[in-house]
């Protein structure tokens, strides 16, 4: 038997054989390793796990019924991907998502315009207190202010806003 001593590591460049140290051969090794488990993971069709929705298959893939298709990179059916108790998302609960985003979208414009029409001193109160989460009493204290001042600015701001998006 081989001790590490005697062992020779090669690694091919340009066709040729390059005798190189055990920690350049493990070097150079490793990435061509790691990718050739991703490759064979890949390879392995998925099944419905029990907490976590899609896992890979661990079982034997000689008997899966799906491993044909999954080693060739073809997708399961529908009725497979059903059968293994995969359950789609409807195509109304996609639309209706996707009408919920853009309509998201369309009000997040008109409170971005509303908030441009502000005072700078309004836009400043409403950025602090509705975005970055301060109080009204820290505002007060860094701008020198009461509470008080500093809730009625915020009232007209919005008192001010609401008019914009009711025209608009």
């Amino acid at each position: 038997m081989e001790t590490k001593e005697q062992k020779q590591y090669y690694v091919t460049v340009k066709g040729q054989k390059v005798p190189v140290s055990e920690e350049v051969y493990r070097a150079y090794v490793r990435p061509v390793r790691a990718q050739q488990r991703t490759e064979k993971r890949n390879k392995r069709c998925q099944v419905k796990g029990e907490r976590f929705g899609l896992v890979r298959c661990k079982d034997n893939c000689a008997e899966c019924p799906y491993a044909g298709k999954a080693m060739f990179g073809l997708e399961q059916s529908l009725e497979a991907l059903a059968e293994s108790g995969f359950e789609s998302p409807a195509a109304t609960d996609m639309e209706a998502d996707l009408l919920a985003a853009e309509e998201k979208e369309e009000q997040a414009k008109r409170l971005q315009s509303a908030i441009a029409c502000l005072t700078e001193r309004q836009q400043y109160l409403i950025r602090e207190i509705y975005f970055n989460g301060k109080t009204q009493k820290e505002i007060a204290e860094e701008i020198g202010a009461t509470k008080q001042s500093v809730s009625n600015a915020i009232h007209r701001a919005l008192t001010s806003m609401k008019k914009y998006l009711e025209k608009n």
